[in-house]
Formats: structure tokens, sequence, C-alpha cells
């Protein structure tokens, strides 16, 4: 890729809004206003940046080491009014961009593969639309590969215990085939994380788009897997501080009565929690075209569903820390902070959220995963808003850990 064009100094503030949706795709999106006194970045201005096409321009942002947000501008507004100039600049993650090509030809082989590799191909596909390149070359020479090359990398942060097989037909969006036949039915979580330069063996260059993915034993086993903890006052090392906590019930995120689906045996498992959809009602979910080629494991995935998620918690489901509370944190948390805002590091991880809830004197720990974040900053402020769920249906049980390690509480699988 080209060198990237530093607009450090023109920036007034941004936000960057990602999430880890859980059996979907949901748009990752940032904002930027950039100042433009000087008419630089006014389209056919005669300024530096006049002539620039924007909607085939990636969108970096970092923090010191930490890789914030990597995606594609998707839209580009000037407010001008003769004195004051500035452009907000609008960036959708790669893989929001690339799925809306349509598949290009109907397919359907019930070889089963495994999930993750599955959703690799199809991913692939995303970025190519199957032979059509469907995202910005990023200025250059040869743009994405073709299907004899690699376009992306999955970083697999946990894997899938299922096997699949390939569906798809003619028109269908391919955001839309992975959610509909791919994670249909299959407790996981998907989401678009850095775009890098790679150079092949002939010194042409490409772009590289690289996504997180964990299967359905939900909890990460790479490297980079950690527990951030996060604490009232003055946090000790390597934990950060609690700010705001939303708390309240997760009612909206019950699923207690589960029907799947095969698209290939055509044959539906169902799932029911008696005594949670007796208190109440029934909270469903319906997959009716999983790719899934063995009933045994579309049965074992309602179970799992439901298993896992007709209890209802209460605990914190947002936690927001603000830059004025950094200041007093050593070397060690600030490492913990740079991960946190890293878009590879940051997301579904376990999270142990440690308060004092008003009229009691008695601390509270709720183990919790992250599964999305809002970060809005300017060069005075910045504030972290992430988005919780209850580690205990969210993650699976890890030995030795005292946040997903709890017995009667984690889960084997």
């Amino acid at each position: 890729m080209a060198a990237p064009t530093d607009f450090t100094d023109r920036c007034q503030g941004l936000q960057v809004v990602q999430h880890a949706r859980f059996m979907r795709h949901r748009s990752g999106r940032a904002q930027i206003t950039l100042e433009n006194f000087d008419g630089a970045l006014t389209p056919n201005g005669g300024g530096t940046y006049s002539g620039t096409d924007w909607f085939e321009q990636g969108v970096f942002i970092s923090a010191g080491t930490a890789q914030v947000f990597h995606g594609i501008i998707d839209d580009f507004d000037l407010a001008d009014d003769g004195t004051n100039s500035v452009v907000t600049i609008t960036a959708l993650d790669w893989f929001s961009v690339g799925a809306r090509a349509f598949a290009q030809t109907d397919s359907s082989v019930s070889t089963p593969i495994s999930w993750t590799e599955r959703v690799q191909a199809t991913m692939n596909a995303a970025t190519i639309s199957y032979g059509y390149p469907s995202l910005p070359a990023l200025n250059q020479t040869l743009g994405v590969f073709t299907f004899y090359f690699v376009a992306l990398r999955n970083e697999e942060y946990a894997p899938g215990s299922v096997t699949i097989g390939t569906y798809r037909e003619t028109g269908d969006a391919l955001a839309d085939i992975q959610f509909k036949y791919e994670q249909a039915g299959v407790p996981s979580t998907i989401w678009p994380t850095t775009i890098e330069q790679y150079t092949d063996a002939f010194g042409y260059d490409y772009a590289l788009y690289r996504a997180g993915v964990v299967g359905d034993t939900l909890t990460r086993t790479d490297t980079d897997a950690t527990t951030f903890r996060f604490t009232e006052d003055t946090p000790p090392a390597g934990q950060l501080p609690v700010g705001e906590i939303d708390r309240g019930y997760n009612i909206d995120r019950v699923l207690n009565n589960a029907f799947v689906t095969s698209v290939f045996t055509t044959n539906t498992s169902n799932t029911t929690d008696n005594t949670s959809t007796g208190t109440i009602g029934a909270k469903s979910i319906t997959a009716r075209s999983s790719a899934m080629t063995d009933d045994n494991d579309v049965q074992r995935m309602t179970d799992n569903i439901v298993a896992r998620f007709a209890n209802v918690h209460f605990m914190a489901r947002k936690l927001q820390v603000d830059s004025a509370q950094w200041g007093t944190t050593d070397s060690g948390s600030k490492e913990e902070l740079a991960q946190l805002l890293d878009v590879r590091y940051g997301l579904w991880q376990a999270a142990a959220v440690t308060y004092t809830p008003t009229g009691t004197a008695t601390q509270q720990t709720d183990s919790t995963v992250i599964s999305g974040r809002t970060i809005q900053a300017t060069p005075h402020r910045t504030t972290i808003t992430l988005d919780l769920l209850p580690a205990a249906d969210y993650q699976s049980f890890r030995l030795d850990s005292t946040v997903l390690g709890v017995l009667d509480q984690n889960r084997l699988g």
C-alpha cells in the first residue's frame, strides 16, 4: 500500500464504534472530523488533496502501537461557510464494504469441512466477490488477490467444533451468506481487525485483510487471550480504573427456545428450556438454512444455545472509562490500556469488573466478556465505553482462572 498520509494535526475529534456481534455481523464505523481551514481537502478546490479519490482510501487509527481501527472511507462530508471549513470522514470496517457484493453463482456442496475453514473461504470470497474485486485497490498495482492467492487471513481466536458444507444462492449478499448459512445455529462471533500490506514473491503489493474468528467454545485460546481487570479508585499494577457502570438485567439477550434446520438434511432440531419459558415467556432463535451437515451437530448446537442463554443475570452491562482517570495508572496498567484500545486484542476478552454498589460497603465483582466498544476522542479527552456480556454464558471453563474457572458457573463446553 502507498505510505499513509498522517492527518493527526488536522483531527478535531473522532468516534469509533466496533462490535464482536454474536452470531452475526454488525458494521464497525469510524467518524473523523478534520480541520480544512486551508482548503486542502476541498474537492476540486486546487488544494493538496483536492483531487483525491476518497472512496478508495483506507483509514488507519492508531494510539501508539495499538491499532484501534482499520477501514475504508464510505462517506465524505464538507461543511464550509466561507469562514470555517471542516470535513467529516466516515469509514466502515473492510468486511462491511466487501460484503455488499453478491454471489455470482449457486453452490451446494455437502462435503463437510471445518467451520473455521468454511468461514475463511467465505470471507475470502467477500474480498474478491467470486472473482470480481469488491474492495478498493487502496492505491496498489494489482488490488486485492484473485482466487490464486490468499486475500484474507483469519486470526483463529477459538476454533469451531462442527463441520459444515458450502451453500449459497445467486444474489445472496456475502454478509448474509455467513450469517444465514454458516453462523446459523452456531454460537460464534467474527469481526474484521486490520488491513495490512502484503508483498508476494514477485514483489507485487496487495491488501491483506484480517479478521478475528471465535467458534462455539466462545473462549479465546490464542496467545493474546487475557482477562482485563477494572477496579475502583487507584488500580494496582496491570489493572484499569472503573468509571461509570450501567448495571441491569440481560433479558434482551435471553434465548430459551432454539429451532435449527440443516439445509442439507432438511431435518430440524429443537431445544426448549421449559423453566425459562414458563417464567419469562418464549424468546426464540430460528435458523432455517444452517450449513451444518450432521444432524448430531445441529442438535448439539441447539442444546448449547439454550443451555447457555436461557438464564437472566443482573450485572454490569456497560462500563465507561475516561482519560482523566488514567493519569495515576502505572506502566503495567498503561500496557493493558494499549491492548484494550487495539481491535485485535480488546474485543471478546474476559473482563472482571469490581465495584461497590450504592448503599453497601461490600465490593462486587462481575465476570464479563467485552462484546463491543465506543471510543470518543478529542485532542483533550478520550472516553471508552465497553459493551459487556455475562461470562457465565458467553465463555467456557478455563482451568486456574478466577474469572472463567468458577465451579457451578463456567461451562465446560
